[in-house]
């Protein structure tokens, strides 16, 4: 049965996961999921955008009003092929679909061409595409494209620590524990609000890392 609505995770419920997280690979998928908050940025951004082309405004005005993923990811994907601004933030939206039905190299596709001109924007779509590299297992091309995040969003005080934590997680998976207390320590240092704010216990993270790497 299909679903009628797109799936959404909190901010909270986010950081519930990545409180949770242990060294293996289900909690490093575990903290994945949460790049759907990265990505409602993304969206914000899309949905004001101003439009250039008139079929893809239609066809992204009609994978809106759809009630269920597969009618919107078909119209989303022409939309994509369509170009202009339109197209590119139906192909931000056909990857979240795809994502959120576990197709991750389908998404990559709709990510790669997603051409975008802002920074908040460009940031989420790598750090979605960072999410898509964790579950098919490449963490090399995860840490890469989550690197990538950080450096678009330009010192944003909410997703830059929020990357950081997700690359933490694949360093202890790589058991790479002296990159895990640097980026942990990146946080205390130069995000201290989020540091303080967020369910996750940075600071026992990082003497945990740094206990580790010191072994």
């Amino acid at each position: 049965m299909e679903q009628t609505s797109k799936p959404v995770i909190t901010e909270e419920q986010a950081e519930d996961i990545i409180a949770k997280a242990q060294k293996n690979k289900k909690a490093i998928i575990a903290c994945s999921v949460a790049g759907f908050v990265c990505i409602i940025t993304v969206l914000i951004w899309l949905l004001v955008a101003q439009a250039g082309g008139k079929k893809a405004d239609e066809l992204v005005a009609r994978a809106d009003a759809a009630q269920t993923d597969s009618i919107a990811l078909a119209l989303y994907e022409k939309a994509a092929d369509a170009g202009y601004k339109s197209g590119n933030r139906a192909a931000a939206q056909a990857a979240i679909i795809l994502y959120s039905q576990g197709k991750y190299e389908e998404a990559l596709k709709y990510l790669d061409n997603a051409s975008l001109d802002d920074n908040i924007a460009e940031a989420g779509v790598y750090a979605l595409t960072g999410d898509c590299y964790v579950n098919l297992d490449n963490y090399d091309k995860a840490l890469s494209n989550y690197k990538k995040a950080i450096s678009a969003a330009d010192e944003n005080p909410e997703i830059v620590p929020f990357v950081l934590v997700k690359m933490a997680n694949i360093y202890r998976a790589q058991q790479n524990y002296k990159a895990e207390a640097e980026a942990y320590e990146t946080i205390i240092k130069n995000y201290p609000t989020y540091a303080t704010s967020t369910r996750t216990d940075i600071k026992k993270y990082y003497e945990r890392a740094k206990a580790m790497a010191g072994k």
